[in-house]
């Protein structure tokens, strides 16, 4: 029974290391190194002839629409 005990201990102390050895590296200025970027990209608002940017949103019966060129 100790063995078993002492077994899920070191499981659990090696599962818990490796997951704060994953972690992102903090800089001084406080600024992470391997993060993930917040920044999202951004749809074109240049159609073309004929047409006209329709902004994203809910259309008709609650359906979710991106943005995207629609006829004019």
């Amino acid at each position: 029974m100790r063995t078993l005990l002492a077994g899920f201990a070191l499981m659990l102390g090696l599962a818990v290391g490796f997951e704060a050895s994953a972690a992102p590296v903090r800089l001084p200025g406080g600024a992470a190194i391997g993060s993930l970027s917040k920044s999202v990209p951004v749809a074109s608002h240049k159609c073309g002839e004929g047409q006209r940017w329709v902004p994203a949103g809910y259309a008709k019966h609650g359906k979710y629409r991106a943005g995207h060129c629609g006829p004019a």
